[in-house]
């Protein structure tokens, strides 16, 4: 039987509702379902064991110590940002300090598939584990590095961190909440904690450095990490040790998932079949030769493509990823990426390829979009960050929003097709903005409406997409899954640098010189190499209004780039199938139990019926809130059934 989403009433309006139909559905799904015939692994058999035994009480403190732990590392991550100049001052002009900027990068691309699968192989507590670990040793080298090798090492462990904590956050939220609670408990943590810290962040680094040095910022950090998130970690073990002290978990022990023999054969199946290791050695060296050349390229270097190592890594890299394509479909037996379920459902690669997209689009336009508001417009440090923050804003508030919207109208699919159009529509404004008919930029106020409308087009679009996937994917798959997504978005923004450095660097040195006046064409290259030196020329002069003119032109081209990259979006609105949240959500349980039950998993009779409602369980705050408002006895509305 075809996916659903290949069904004649797919390429209906995204208000088509499957109940209309709902006899033929019903039919279908007694016959064959999406997610039938699913293996569970140990991580994920975990999981659904804990959530079994979950109470209203504890769910609410286990998303309070997650909100709480957000927050922190959040404001963390604004603080710190401060003290990078403060740390590589002092080795501001060794070249590996750019080299460290790519291994982050790499990095974190890199973690998200990993980390996904270890929390599937090991469970949902150790990778929580792990993010903290990494986070702490990372800032630890932060504040104690005298060298190079020390700071890019710190680099590594903290991108690597951040990601670990961004893909168990999530994967945690599908584990406690149902599909149609999703979208709101996956967005509320980060709108809650983001918006304050935005601000706020750069506040306490400033308040560090006038009392104490960078060193003390980093390592307060080190020191606060591990007890912010030590209580959801220990309530996740307390939780696992309940389950296996009531005997609901003793038959789901990971060493029972390996064939018998010797520990040398056990540790050999674990490797290379449970992991993969193989498959994740291919994925980590084609994309490191693959986003070398990428990101050494961007911002003014697009000259080092001329070079011939760059090209041939870049092609070997491609091959390499090829090959590890190759291998995890026909070779691997768990594979890293599921791209055997991918190749048979459009829908998860439709959704993937639109977070590319708009990060491919948003990287391209952005990058150098402070430069041009400081330059071009005239705006001052302050009123650039305010026009580059709303952007952020709206995005999280409407991420909650439309979390809300999904929960009260039972679909999803219909916000992509909202926010899609918002998206192209913020980012075509800019082609106006940046460069009006008077021969001007256009206010701050244009600027923010133009930037919150493209904000809430990617809350809308982007926390319906992510449920859509979680809901076709079996299982099994929801974290690998979410990570895939998660990890296309910061490779779109890996290529959109690429290619804003190629426009920028060919462009508005051109332009420069083509209106400069002759007295200063001597002064092109150092205006074009530094925003400080073309905003010494004042305001109205002839040289000025050549640089604001070169600025404005370039930018222009960079909006039209830009927004030509987010027309495949909506061709890809055709592939997102609608998805009736409440039935996907009573399929997929129908289907764990049966896994369950494999391994004698009994029913927790301790749990009330009003946990059988459609609520927290599978993504996190979203569930809480919304059955709050439905359940006037209780104040969270918490079920049993996990995504």
């Amino acid at each position: 039987m075809p996916p659903r989403f290949l069904d004649k009433n797919y390429f209906k309006s995204p208000f088509y509702r499957e109940d209309l139909d709902e006899k033929k559905q019903n039919d279908n799904r007694d016959v064959e379902s999406d997610v039938s015939s699913i293996k569970i692994s140990h991580g994920v058999a975990k999981a659904e064991i804990i959530r079994k035994i979950w109470t209203k009480k504890k769910l609410v403190i286990a998303y309070s110590f997650l909100i709480f732990s957000s927050l922190i590392i959040s404001f963390c991550k604004y603080a710190a940002g401060t003290y990078s100049p403060y740390v590589t001052s002092s080795f501001s002009r060794h070249s590996a300090i750019t080299t460290a900027g790519v291994i982050y990068k790499i990095a974190r691309l890199v973690a998200y598939p990993i980390v996904a699968k270890l929390s599937d192989v090991f469970g949902r507590s150790e990778g929580f584990s792990v993010a903290v670990f990494l986070l702490t040793v990372g800032y630890i080298m932060y504040a104690a590095c005298n060298n190079v090798a020390t700071y890019c090492l710190g680099m590594i462990f903290e991108g690597t961190g951040d990601v670990a904590y961004a893909v168990m956050q999530q994967v945690f939220i599908a584990d406690t909440t149902n599909l149609i609670n999703r979208g709101f408990w996956s967005s509320l943590p980060e709108s809650i904690t983001t918006i304050p810290t935005l601000y706020l962040g750069s506040i306490v680094a400033e308040s560090v450095l006038e009392n104490s040095t960078f060193r003390w910022g980093y390592g307060m950090w080190a020191i606060i990490l591990p007890f912010t998130l030590l209580p959801l970690i220990m309530l996740m073990v307390v939780m696992e040790r309940k389950a296996k002290k009531e005997g609901i978990a003793k038959n789901v022990k990971i060493w029972k998932t390996l064939p018998d023999g010797s520990l040398t054969k056990k540790i050999y199946h674990l490797l290379w079949i449970e992991l993969d290791i193989f498959g994740g050695l291919l994925l980590i060296i084609g994309l490191g030769l693959v986003l070398i050349p990428l990101s050494l390229t961007g911002k003014g270097t697009n000259y080092r493509w001329k070079k011939g190592e760059f090209i041939a890594m870049f092609i070997i890299g491609v091959f390499v990823l090829v090959g590890f394509t190759l291998w995890d479909l026909y070779v691997a037996k768990n594979p890293f990426i599921p791209f055997k379920f991918m190749k048979k459902n459009k829908t998860v690669i439709a959704v993937c390829l639109l977070g590319f997209f708009d990060f491919l689009n948003y990287s391209t336009f952005t990058t150098y979009f402070p430069s041009y508001l400081q330059v071009a417009a005239h705006k001052s440090p302050g009123e650039a960050t305010r026009i580059d923050n709303s952007l952020r804003v709206s995005f999280q508030i409407a991420s909650v929003v439309v979390g809300l919207l999904m929960r009260f109208t039972n679909r999803a699919r219909i916000y992509v097709w909202i926010g899609v159009p918002m998206v192209i529509l913020g980012q075509g404004l800019m082609i106006h903005l940046v460069d009006m008919p008077t021969g001007s930029a256009a206010n701050e106020a244009s600027f923010i409406a133009a930037k919150s409308i493209f904000g809430v087009g990617r809350g809308f679009y982007q926390t319906a997409s992510q449920v859509i996937l979680q809901s076709i994917v079996t299982r099994d798959q929801v974290a690998i899954s979410t990570a895939i997504f998660l990890a296309t978005m910061t490779l779109g923004g890996s290529f959109g640098s690429s290619v804003c450095g190629a426009i920028w660097s060919n462009y508005l040195p051109n332009y420069l010189n083509d209106y400069l006046p002759d007295e200063y064409q001597r002064n092109s290259t150092a205006i074009y190499k530094s925003i400080v030196t073309a905003m010494k020329f004042e305001i109205g002069t002839d040289v000025r209004n050549a640089i604001d003119q070169s600025y404005r032109e370039t930018g222009k081209i960079l909006a039209i780039m830009s927004t030509c990259f987010t027309i495949p979006m909506i061709f890809l609105l055709l592939f997102i199938s609608s998805v009736d949240l409440n039935k996907e959500d009573a399929i997929r349980q129908r289907e764990v139990d049966k896994e369950l039950e494999k391994s004698d998993v009994p029913e927790n009779r301790e749990v009330d019926n009003n946990f059988n409602k459609p609520s927290i369980t599978g993504s996190s705050e979203k569930s809480l809130h919304s059955n709050s408002n439905s359940n006037p006895n209780s104040n969270v509305d918490v079920t049993n059934k996990a995504n």
